[in-house]
């Protein structure tokens, strides 16, 4: 049965089969409905197929509670529930049996509603699962025409005889307001029964619109009998393509009739409407006409051919030549006798012809045209040659190889390039007489070829031919040679003067590319040691990838002389190796002579620019590239790219070039594309620098970007923002460590302010701020910020320096550590890279990448605390992603909520700069009332920290103040009190979103379903339109399955409500906003069993856990408690 099925191609992904699912176990099918509902759109083809599966196990019952949670369209707010309906749909039609209970449960829906707009997008739903069951009330919405179209096509996808014998029967009775819908329909059925009804409206039609329809509907459904009425339309329309499509229609028709053989009568329409559109001048309708009459057998193809040849349209020539594949040799000569004498614009297209259609026995007739003065007659018949192909051919175009004229060289090549023969020999047996263009374009079909049996002509030619022709050859080179032309090549390297070097070393590497990079070190090593021109053979190391035959060059630059250093510096700078960037910085750094410092430079530049590297990377090599670049271009073009990388490092670097004259402009547009893209710039200092740019911005579109910077700053905050915790010449703001977070705590204040002064003094001696960077030299203690801080935002650029064990890292909060350390001590660890929360022993320790720059190199750290969670980005790459950091000094306490943040010395040399912090404001930690505390609460989340909670701590989240689920990586999952609690009174605030579904489960396990394992108390959004359909029983603050809780208490989405659970014994009561909701006991409600007559094993467990439980739904929490009965 044919189906047209319309697919959104996510669906394409449902693959799960229905039979072999199971529903869902201790779910009524509404709740299955609000569930599924709440996770669509899906975020993936896997989930999507997850959350269909279950949503069609509900069966017909599912499909009408889904139906009726329509809104009104003009609310626009279905899209979710038609998403639901139309997944279920094409996920059904595959299975016989889903594909029937789907389409009867939509007739019955179809009775349910008034709203034409639900039952047209019903209907288009049946289109795709209805079949003989659902004919008769398809039928029934043929007269209705807002549902006639929709209905109409659901009959046409059917495809089956009693679907035709439907829309022929309504066809007959249609009336004015839906007919032409119908008309389309039954054209699309091809039922010829349709014609005599379709040929009588087709008379009665007063209009192109009508005629149109009528006319399309014949040309589908029509006979021979039809072929008068439609030739009288199109001949009213002089043949014409118009809006009516009579033309269309008649041709359509006539191809219809000779696709059923019926020879005669479309060989007589079609040259009637060859004959009618050439006197109507329609060149398209002479073609479409000329189509039809050259797939009819009895048709004599060369006649009409022949007389299509001498027509003066040379499109239509090429047209008529174009349907004539395969003619004889007798009709070929006759086609082409005299063709000297036709046209030029003919010539060329028959030569195209002969050649297209590959006329062996005509290659005489197309060679003597080779030396045509015609240039196009010349490129037709080159063209045509080599299609052709063959001996002959193939000797004729390398005979044009004797030629000067540029042209018919290029033509000759793109023919041997081209052909499907073996051409290399043929090449080279006329390469001697060839002229130079000859034998440069031989030389290319060599190299196209790659005809390694004259690779030793082609190295001789780099010795003996003229210029152009021994640097054609040694350009093609790589292309030729393989191993055995290896000592052949070597000798050519080494020879005396050798023009060619980068040309031969590139061919020597090409075969060498053929073994692991260990045995091409092996094959260059020992020739370089028999070689007393080793430096030859630089750029062959470079080309293995080999990090050691790097440093060996860098090696032979530094302690070389001539040639050698030469060589070493040509092959360090051609690397495109991005770790060449140490190696050439170092040569930089060395104060090499100008022209030298230039190329590396350079160099170094072109690696920057061509690399992936993140912007953060690029910055560094960037900044310490500036001092080095002795031109304005070079100098211009770090500032260009430090634009392009986007770092807020970079922008602050730049701004001090705003003052000079040469770069400022530059600099002025580095900062623009830094900045006005990134909100989370903003604030005082950025403000600042975007003022000095607004000033010195000096070129046509200067007034532009000054709005577009004006636009930035009054869209986003013009103070606060990042500040300076180092300002690049003192310790201001930094003092010595004394203690721990614990001990200082202990100390009085007279004992901490002498400690304090110890330690500045010993700070200041062991740190050295200068020219921006704070460097500290391997002996004495961590320095700390003076000002202690909560949650923040921060970047530092750090450095180690080679030496014993380097080693440091940031103390966030007082609280080791952000790891930084030489990756290279693996024997501690080192190897997993620095931005780790090294002291973690729960929560994740070790970085999720190794990001870190070699030891010695600069590297940066953009770090994010709030509350107790760290993410941190090292060099730009996520090595950290929100983890809690641990408090290593007492590990039963969450992180300290305000601290110091430490510069960790750690024995070892390390420098730091450009270290900015941006605070952000968060609550303060909630405390129990005095009321409260008197009565013994206890806070188990007090707005900074869920040391208090397990479970999973990656969803749930602390956020201002507050928990939050973002249920997008693991479908909520559930959020547990650490310790278990018996009788109690929770006291808790919650937020909902819109749809929103989660549940507070008491005296539950840490693994099952808390509904059943446990007691589950629902938390939802009962006004949401998907939650309408569910039972009492699953409303929020119903005890589960169990009791149902009064509503009409919550609070509108997205205000706080605050909800009371008292939990003594069996007895549940649950005050919502100052009312109470449920008050109940477990063992008299259940007396009777249970209301969603479900088992409900841990409904009276004596103590368990309290938890938050996840339903796939953004909900927030905030200032929980908890008192112990």
């Amino acid at each position: 049965m044919k189906r047209i099925i319309l697919l959104l191609s996510l669906f394409s992904l449902l693959m799960l089969q229905p039979s072999m699912a199971q529903l869902p176990k201790n779910r009524t099918t509404s709740t299955v409905i609000a569930d599924a509902l709440s996770q669509l759109p899906a975020p993936n083809g896997k989930k999507l197929n997850q959350v269909i599966s279950e949503l069609v196990l509900t069966g017909e019952e599912g499909l009408l509670q889904l139906v009726g949670m329509l809104n009104p369209p003009e609310t626009g707010k279905n899209a979710t529930v038609e998403f639901a309906l139309s997944g279920w749909t094409h996920f059904s039609a595959t299975d016989a049996a889903l594909r029937e209970m789907t389409a009867k449960a939509y007739l019955k829906a179809l009775d349910m509603t008034q709203n034409k707009v639900h039952k047209a997008f019903i209907i288009n739903q049946i289109e795709l699962v209805g079949e003989a069951e659902s004919i008769d009330k398809l039928v029934s919405y043929l007269t209705d025409p807002e549902l006639v179209n929709p209905a109409a096509q659901a009959l046409v996808a059917m495809d089956i005889p009693a679907s035709k014998r439907a829309l022929l029967d309504a066809l007959r009775q249609a009336v004015p307001e839906t007919e032409l819908s119908i008309i389309n329909a039954v054209g699309q059925t091809f039922n010829a029964d349709a014609e005599p009804i379709l040929l009588e409206k087709l008379k009665k039609s007063t209009s192109e619109e009508s005629d149109k329809v009528i006319l399309t509907a014949i040309s589908k459904c029509g006979t021979a009998f039809s072929l008068k009425a439609m030739e009288e339309k199109a001949a009213a329309k002089k043949y014409q393509y118009e809006k009516s499509g009579a033309l269309d229609a008649y041709i359509n028709l006539i191809e219809k009739i000779a696709e059923r053989k019926e020879d005669r009568t479309a060989q007589k329409a079609a040259q009637k409407l060859l004959s009618n559109a050439t006197k109507n001048n329609n060149f398209e309708a002479r073609v479409a006409a000329l189509n039809i009459l050259m797939q009819i057998p009895t048709v004599n193809k060369a006649s009409l051919v022949k007389k299509a040849v001498s027509d003066k349209d040379k499109a239509y020539v090429n047209q008529a030549l174009s349907l004539y594949f395969n003619p004889d040799e007798k009709i070929s000569n006759n086609l082409v006798k005299n063709l000297s004498r036709k046209e030029p614009a003919t010539q060329e297209v028959m030569l195209y012809w002969l050649g297209n259609t590959f006329q062996e026995k005509q290659l005489p007739l197309i060679l003597s045209y080779f030396n045509n003065v015609n240039p196009d007659l010349r490129t037709a018949a080159i063209r045509a040659a080599s299609n052709i192909g063959g001996i002959e051919a193939t000797k004729a175009i390398l005979e044009l190889l004797k030629t000067d004229d540029t042209q018919t060289l290029k033509l000759a090549e793109n023919a041997l390039l081209s052909s499907k023969a073996e051409v290399s020999s043929g090449v080279m047996s006329v390469y001697d007489q060839a002229s130079e263009g000859g034998k440069l374009v031989a030389l290319n079909v060599l190299s196209n070829r790659k005809a390694t049996l004259y690779a030793g002509a082609v190295m001789t030619e780099m010795e003996k031919g003229s210029q152009k022709v021994q640097q054609k050859s040694a350009q093609i080179l790589k292309n030729v040679v393989t191993e055995k032309e290896l000592n052949p090549l070597f000798s050519l390297l080494e020879k005396e003067g050798q023009q060619y070097l980068s040309d031969i070393q590139q061919a020597i590497s090409t075969v060498l590319s053929a073994h692991p990079a260990e045995k091409q070190l092996e094959i260059i090593n020992k020739q370089m040691a028999a070689s007393p021109a080793q430096y030859l053979y630089y750029p062959l190391l470079i080309s293995t990838g080999s990090k050691e035959s790097l440093n060996n060059i860098a090696d032979a630059y530094r302690q070389g002389t001539g040639k050698s250093k030469e060589a070493a510096f040509k092959a360090l700078t051609s690397s495109a190796d991005f770790e060449t960037i140490y190696l050439l910085m170092d040569i930089i750094g060395d104060n090499p002579p100008a022209e030298t410092k230039t190329d590396a430079v350079n160099a170094v530049l072109k690696l920057i620019s061509k690399s992936n590297k993140t912007g953060e990377v690029k910055t560094i090599f960037l900044r310490e590239l500036m001092p080095f670049a002795q031109q304005k271009k070079q100098q211009t073009d770090i500032i260009n790219q430090l634009g392009r990388a986007g770092t807020f490092q970079g922008m602050h670097f730049v701004a001090a070039y705003l003052d000079h004259a040469d770069l400022k402009e530059a600099a002025c547009q580095a900062i623009i594309n830094i900045v006005l893209d990134k909100p989370q710039m903003a604030g005082a200092q950025t403000t600042q620098i975007l003022q000095k740019v607004m000033t010195a911005l000096d070129n046509p579109d200067a007034g532009y970007q000054r709005d577009a910077i004006q636009k930035y700053l009054s869209e986003n905050p013009t103070d606060g923002g990042f500040v300076a915790m180092f300002d690049g010449k003192s310790l201001n703001g930094w003092k010595g460590l004394v203690g721990n977070p614990l001990t200082r705590a202990k100390m009085t204040p007279s004992e901490l302010k002498l400690a304090q002064e110890k330690a500045d003094k010993e700070a200041a001696e062991n740190w050295i701020p200068e020219n921006g960077t704070l460097l500290f030299p391997g002996k004495g203690n961590n320095l700390c910020s003076e000002k202690q801080y909560g949650d923040f935002e921060m970047y530092v650029d750090w450095k180690l320096y080679p030496g014993p064990e380097p080693d440091a890292g940031i103390y966030l909060r007082g609280t080791p550590q952000v790891q930084i350390w030489d990756t290279a001590r693996v024997k501690v660890g080192a190897q997993v890279g620095s931005g780790g929360l090294y002291n973690n022993k729960v929560n994740q320790s070790k970085p999720l990448k190794v990001a870190d720059l070699k030891l010695g190199s600069w590297n940066t750290f953009y770090i994010k605390m709030i509350g107790e969670r760290v993410t941190v980005y090292l060099n730009g790459e996520l090595v950290t992603d929100n983890v809690i950091l641990e408090n290593y000094w007492d590990r039963s306490q969450p992180i300290f909520p305000l601290e110091q943040i430490e510069l960790q010395a750690h024995g070892s040399k390390v420098a730091y700069r450009d270290i900015y912090i941006r605070e952000i404001e968060r609550p303060e930690p909630f405390t129990l009332s005095a009321e409260e505390a008197k009565e013994g609460f206890e806070v188990l989340f007090d707005g900074t920290s869920m040391h208090k909670w397990t479970g999973n701590t990656t969803d749930y989240i602390t956020e201002e103040g507050n928990i939050v689920l973002y249920p997008s990586k693991r479908f909520g999952g559930n959020l547990y009190t650490k310790e278990e609690f018996d009788n109690f009174v929770f006291r808790f605030e919650f937020q909902l979103t819109p749809g929103a579904n989660n549940g507070l489960g008491i005296r539950t396990p840490l693994e099952g379903d808390a509904a059943y394992v446990g007691m589950e108390l629902q938390i939802l959004d009962n006004d949401a339109p998907i939650y309408s359909k569910l039972k009492e029983y699953q409303y929020h603050g119903s005890v589960y399955g169990i009791i149902p809780a009064k509503r009409g208490y919550l609070k509108p989405n997205g205000e706080w409500n605050y909800q009371e659970v008292i939990a003594n014994g069996d007895n549940i009561k649950i005050t919502l906003n100052g009312t109470v909701i449920l008050e109940g006991n477990l063992k008299e409600a259940t007396q009777n069993g249970t209301l969603d007559k479900k088992d409900h094993p841990g409904l009276f467990n004596k103590s368990g856990h309290i938890a938050f439980l996840g339903h796939g739904s953004k909900v927030k929490f905030r200032k929980i408690r908890v008192k112990r009965l």
